[in-house]
């Protein structure tokens, strides 16, 4: 379970309305400005009711569905004993009881959800949406993910009202510039943040190839290391070979089904696309938020380059280096180059602490601060455990490695809690009045082209139209592009939807 709550300070001109799952909705008052006497109302958000015999109706329907499920796993398996049976039918239960948690929450039929806000129903949805969706090629997936970014930048283009010029508005003019500076260094903050984070990963990255290629015994036949005993693999192994029975390619399709970093990128999609549009109601910003989970993973990479640098431990795989690198040139210059190569099927030596689990940990501690309910916090992490079990099964990692990276992450979530709140009280000023977006039909010929270029150019990168290896190189240019739209013409829109693209792409190839 993630450890993070946020505590949100009463103010003066706030009062606490609504208490639901160990935190508060709070509501703006009317203020009246003394300057120019007109009065500001403030979002609300109403909570969502539901009719208490439809969600028995929509409790029975989701029982007697994981029954079908129970029952068609079970027709399906070659059962040996009744002992297996029961093992089948508790696997399967376990599997897919997350699933059914998650709609339970989405459907509304989880603890409190007669209070619910509308983005505590529709990101669990979009999550069991996502695992439907993972069962289609990876074009249309990718291309259903380039797709939405590139309308959710479009949907989200700020209407810049003109400033009066009246002196009598003299005083609340000068506040309104002090509060677009305090915003605008919460989005400079979150730049610096991935920029901070992109090094690490590129630092990362590099030193892969350098444990790698200094371990020398992993490069000769006859000098192959033996992998250290994994007490945590051999149970899994145990479980999933002699007890239920499945094969490799079985359990590896299975996590492949659900995809947890497919589910994890759309609920983090969600997260932010509530907190843009409501996040003067829930009490968050946006760029503040970024930064938090910006910091924590570029935080954790950091340790975690620093911890394989400093111990270098056997690979699982004997021969892995064989399948992952090229035997380590003579000259320097063709050395640094192949430390340049993305390694989106990780390295050999880098563990300690694993890079899989730091991300997807990362992932679930945002969604899950932003959806706030138990049951789907609790949904979320047994699907990422389910991941983590599938990579220590298939000998990716040490048992150890996955546990460290999640525990780590969490941590660091929890520690980087404070940063959040004081960033984001800083900017809620800029986030009172009701904020206003163009809209898509009234887009132009040049705004359509402008936003596409971006989502469409990570789309061919992350369908191989651009091999992988140049990856890197993709970063760097979004990464240099961005730097130049802030530095040229500040920080704008356009340059926010870039970010988005590169996050999106950073996502892609290194998960």
């Amino acid at each position: 379970m993630p450890l993070h709550r946020r505590h949100v300070a009463e103010s003066g001109s706030t009062k606490a309305s609504t208490e639901y799952d160990g935190h508060q909705v709070y509501e703006q008052k009317t203020s009246s400005s003394s300057d120019s006497g007109s009065k500001i109302n403030t979002l609300t958000t109403s909570p969502t009711t539901m009719n208490p015999y439809r969600s028995r109706r929509i409790l029975l329907g989701l029982i007697l569905l994981d029954s079908i499920v129970l029952i068609t796993v079970a027709a399906k398996s070659n059962i040996k004993s009744t002992s297996h049976l029961l093992s089948i039918i508790i696997a399967t239960f376990i599997s897919t009881l997350p699933i059914f948690l998650t709609l339970a929450v989405g459907l509304g039929i989880s603890s409190n959800s007669m209070m619910d806000l509308p983005h505590q129903r529709y990101i669990p949805l979009t999550v069991v949406a996502t695992i439907v969706g993972n069962q289609l090629p990876v074009y249309i997936s990718f291309g259903m993910a380039s797709i939405g970014i590139f309308i959710f930048g479009l949907a989200s283009r700020p209407v810049v009202e003109e400033e009066e010029n009246d002196n009598n508005n003299k005083n609340k003019n000068e506040e309104d510039k002090e509060n677009k500076k305090q915003m605008y260094s919460g989005q400079i903050n979150a730049v610096m943040a991935t920029l901070l984070l992109i090094a690490a990963l590129l630092t990362e990255n590099f030193f892969i190839w350098v444990v790698s290629a200094s371990y020398t015994p992993s490069q000769n036949m006859a000098t192959l290391p033996s992998p250290l005993q994994d007490n945590g693999q051999i149970l899994l192994r145990y479980l999933f070979d002699n007890v239920l029975a499945l094969s490799k390619r079985d359990v590896v399709k299975l996590r492949n089904m659900i995809n947890v970093e497919g589910i994890l990128a759309s609920g983090l999609g969600l997260s932010i696309i509530t907190v843009v549009l409501q996040g003067s109601s829930i009490r968050r910003n946006m760029w503040s938020m970024a930064m938090r989970g910006v910091l924590t993973l570029a935080a954790a990479r950091s340790i975690r380059t620093i911890s394989f640098l400093i111990t270098v431990l056997p690979s699982q795989n004997p021969k892995c280096y064989f399948s992952h690198f090229p035997t380590p040139p003579e000259d320097w210059f063709s050395w640094f180059m192949v430390g340049m190569i993305p390694q989106v099927n990780g390295g050999c030596n880098d563990l300690i602490i694993s890079g899989h689990a730091t991300v997807t940990s990362t992932l679930a501690c945002v969604v899950t601060s932003v959806v706030r309910k138990p049951l789907f916090t609790t949904a979320l992490w047994m699907f990422i455990a389910l991941d983590y079990g599938v990579e220590i099964y298939e000998g990716f990692h040490y048992s150890v490695d996955m546990v460290l990276g999640a525990i780590l992450v969490n941590l660091l979530f929890a520690v980087l809690a404070p940063l959040e709140e004081a960033t984001g009280q800083m900017n809620q000023a800029s986030l009172v009045e009701k904020r206003k977006f163009h809209r898509i039909q009234d887009s132009t010929y040049s705004d359509i082209i402008m936003y596409l270029l971006p989502a469409l150019g990570v789309y061919i990168q992350l369908v191989g139209f651009i091999p992988q290896d140049f990856g890197n190189y993709s970063n760097m240019i979004y990464t240099a592009v961005v730097i130049y739209q802030i530095s040229r013409f500040g920080f704008q829109h356009y340059s926010q939807h870039i970010l988005f693209c590169l996050l999106f792409m950073v996502l892609g190839l290194f998960l």
